[in-house]
């Protein structure tokens, strides 16, 4: 399957079934923690609702629709990153992550991030990549600002969590500005 090496340390590998023993625990860990952000924890309720996600992960795979791979820091899986769909009309895609609270601050976000930027602007030649983060998700704002993604906009009360509605900020990363970073 799909795999990057990207240090001794930190590697991206699509996510299989076999993985699910490991996704189920950390989301079961960081439940609170990204509930906050993300909708995903609050109906992953056991182990075969991560087995059903890894799946359809892997049917958008096979359609070369988008992907979810495990982000593996000192052989622990840490967290996740994808496209979460390839528009190849458009010819862009949307990168979507999130890390276990207790692996922060490590830049494994930041690296895997650029992965899959080149990946798309290099080997599947799409002209961009959207990030789009909660408003109030300061931590993860830093990801697209530190790779040079343009703020495009807000939508506003764009999900509805814990009882709050949450903004999301659109940030946008076309070919040629990536090209030009380098």
């Amino acid at each position: 399957m799909f795999h990057i090496d990207i240090s001794k340390d930190l590697y991206l590998s699509i996510f299989e079934r076999r993985h699910a023993s490991d996704l189920y625990p950390l989301i079961e860990r960081n439940r609170a923690y990204l509930s906050k952000w993300l909708s995903f924890p609050l109906y992953t309720d056991k182990i075969e609702d991560t087995i059903e996600f890894i799946d359809k992960s892997l049917e958008r795979y096979s359609n070369n629709n988008g992907f979810w791979m495990g982000i593996w820091y000192k052989d622990q899986l840490v967290g996740a990153i994808g496209y979460l769909f390839i528009d190849w009309k458009a010819k862009k895609t949307e990168i979507g992550y999130w890390l276990g609270e207790e692996f922060q601050g490590k830049g494994c976000i930041t690296i895997a991030t650029q992965q899959l930027i080149n990946y798309a602007f290099e080997m599947l030649k799409l002209n961009k990549v959207e990030i789009n983060v909660a408003k109030q998700n300061v931590k993860s704002l830093q990801i697209p600002k530190k790779l040079g993604f343009v703020e495009e906009g807000t939508i506003r009360d764009y999900e509805y969590l814990q009882g709050v509605y949450h903004d999301r900020i659109v940030h946008g990363l076309l070919q040629t500005e990536w090209l030009n970073q380098k």
